[in-house]
């Protein structure tokens, strides 16, 4: 889970800032090439081809690079949706507040995110796991149906169930610490 989170959540260090002397364009190649968001990648290996191509003949020539828009040449011939959320920034930056409070206090803090069916609530919560902010405390997600408020399935299950993958991929230590803080809360709720 550590992995998988590193691989959606981080962000890489830029090859020029690791190893000095690699040429600023060829570092933003790289960079786009590991771009988290599919839309931001080069979509076709002709692309990057023709990108490459004209790095290499500006070294040849003139021992650098100069600036020009990666990507230019680079079409898709399939039509891709987009995983940009549009007109979504406030909605978004109201819970990466939220998450940013929970990480800077260390309290606890409760969002609900509420509306239509269909309207995006799932994808604006999502982003909470995109971008550069490391989840440094457990973030629980749980999602109730309008529609099956009939059954009854209690918070406790679903939170939990939403949160073991997560868990499971900490250090034996670290779920040492949960085990003991929710055999406290188990002790205190059957007393």
């Amino acid at each position: 889970m550590a992995w998988m989170h590193c691989h959606i959540a981080r962000q890489h260090a830029p090859p020029n800032e690791r190893v000095a002397g690699i040429p600023l364009l060829l570092s933003a190649i790289v960079m786009k090439l590991l771009a988290k968001n599919a839309e931001d990648r080069y979509q076709t290996a002709a692309g990057l081809t023709v990108d490459l191509r004209k790095c290499l003949t500006e070294w040849e020539s003139h021992r650098g690079i100069e600036p020009f828009p990666l990507g230019a040449s680079d079409a898709s011939d399939r039509l891709m949706a987009p995983e940009k959320l549009y007109g979504r920034e406030h909605e978004i930056e109201t819970l990466l507040g939220a998450f940013d409070r929970v990480v800077t206090n260390g309290a606890a803090e409760l969002v609900l995110v509420s509306g239509y069916s269909g309207i995006g609530k799932t994808s604006v919560v999502n982003e909470l796991h995109k971008g550069s902010r490391p989840v440094a405390r457990p973030l629980r997600v749980c999602k109730f149906d309008q529609y099956k408020r009939d059954i009854h399935t209690p918070t406790w299950p679903r939170l939990s169930r939403a949160s073991s993958a997560r868990s499971l991929g900490q250090s034996e230590a670290a779920l040492g610490r949960w085990r003991d803080v929710l055999q406290e809360a188990l002790v205190r709720t059957a007393s």
